[in-house]
């Protein structure tokens, strides 16, 4: 994974520390375009680090709310591309523990068939081979996983083996959530003016926290989020559009002017080498129809423009301008400083076992050495991935 997603699982990882103080809790969405990239390995480091594991290879829309009623888990579904997109009930369970004032849905129990509520609100990791059904898919944080390449080489990491490292860190994120509960409720971090809507609520929550830990970690947060947002625009054909959009107000800059002929707008965009319209349809570069195909959706029409004493068809930065900045990020904006000791560093020390209160819930069922403990801290990814 890069160093971005492995930043943004470590934010997650404490997320499902401190999900008491959240709203929102998104999805973290561990995906791989083909088997063997490590996505197990990755839920498994998710079960050592996490409070209250609960994975699961697969599970039924009945089993997966009762489970959260009963034990409050981290779920961890693995293998979810071979029994997710066939279930819209199990779809849409997933999708109500989104936001805690929804996460909630009603059965009917008992020979009397009396109604009842059941909780869905758990932080929750799915792990699958291609993408997740759309209503998810703007749920989650999106952690994109490669094979190793010849010549890469990592330290293999044995999750079946107990390890005290990992007790450790997932002890100190626990009492550190704990300590910041209040802090983190209250919390209304600046965003990266990219991320809106749902791509906002999803990571509000874990830039509170960067900004809580203090040191580099409000600025790699927000780095975070804007290199795997930005990865993910939305879909390929969104992903285009928004590249043009790019490129145009990009043009548009360079040239310094109000209004680009439709003839230099192809000119220019043809010879990007790092762009798709030299070869856009069937290795032919984009033509003028194509492009005011594209710009369509946006009410961006070509018209007649006049440069010198020539006129011909064209487009105005005034007909573009409200496109940009509705669906182009705008610059950074410049991360909050927290005090240097809000740092994980500085939390306090590890608690004991007896300390923890999660101790007084209904214990999951035993994992391996992964059984339901809390407690872990940011660096963690980093270090083992």
């Amino acid at each position: 994974m890069s160093g971005a997603a492995a930043d943004a699982a470590a934010l997650w990882i404490v997320h499902s520390h401190a999900h008491d103080s959240a709203s929102i809790s998104p999805i973290l969405a561990i995906t791989s375009p083909a088997p063997e990239c490590g996505k197990t390995t990755t839920v498994g480091l998710l079960g050592a680090l996490v409070p209250r594991p609960l994975p699961a290879s697969n599970i039924t829309y009945a089993a997966l709310f009762r489970a959260v009623e009963k034990w409050s888990p981290t779920l961890l579904i693995d293998e979810a591309d071979t029994f997710l997109k066939g279930s819209d009930d199990l779809r849409g369970i997933l999708n109500s523990g989104h936001n805690r004032a929804t996460a909630y849905v009603v059965r009917t129990v008992g020979d009397d068939h009396e109604p009842r509520t059941f909780a869905t609100w758990a932080p929750k990791a799915i792990a699958l081979i291609g993408n997740l059904p759309d209503t998810l898919a703007s749920r989650s944080i999106h952690i994109e996983l490669r094979r190793l390449a010849p010549g890469e080489r990592i330290e293999p990491l044995r999750l079946d083996r107990p390890s005290a490292d990992f007790d450790r860190l997932r002890q100190q994120a626990w009492r550190w959530a704990q300590d910041h509960l209040h802090q983190l409720h209250e919390s209304e971090p600046d965003l990266p003016c990219g991320l809106r809507g749902r791509r906002a609520d999803n990571w509000r929550h874990l830039l509170a926290i960067a900004d809580a830990a203090g040191g580099e970690w409000p600025a790699r947060g927000r780095l975070a989020a804007e290199t795997l947002v930005g990865s993910r625009a939305g879909g390929e054909d969104d992903a285009i559009t928004t590249a043009l959009l790019a490129d145009l107000r990009d043009l548009f800059g360079e040239r310094g002017q109000d209004r680009l002929t439709s003839s230099e707008i192809i000119r220019r965009l043809r010879t990007m080498e790092d762009r798709p319209w030299a070869e856009w349809r069937q290795d032919k570069p984009i033509t003028t129809r194509q492009l005011a195909a594209l710009l369509k959706p946006f009410k961006i029409e070509p018209r007649s423009v006049r440069l010198g004493n020539q006129t011909a068809k064209g487009y105005l930065l005034a007909d573009m301008q409200d496109a940009f900045d509705r669906y182009l990020s705008c610059p950074s904006v410049t991360p909050s400083q927290a005090p240097s000791d809000r740092g994980f560093s500085h939390s306090r020390s590890v608690t004991s076992e007896g300390d923890v209160p999660d101790e007084e819930r209904p214990e999951v069922p035993p994992i391996g050495h992964c059984a339901a403990v809390p407690g872990q801290t940011a660096a963690i990814v980093r270090e083992v991935m």
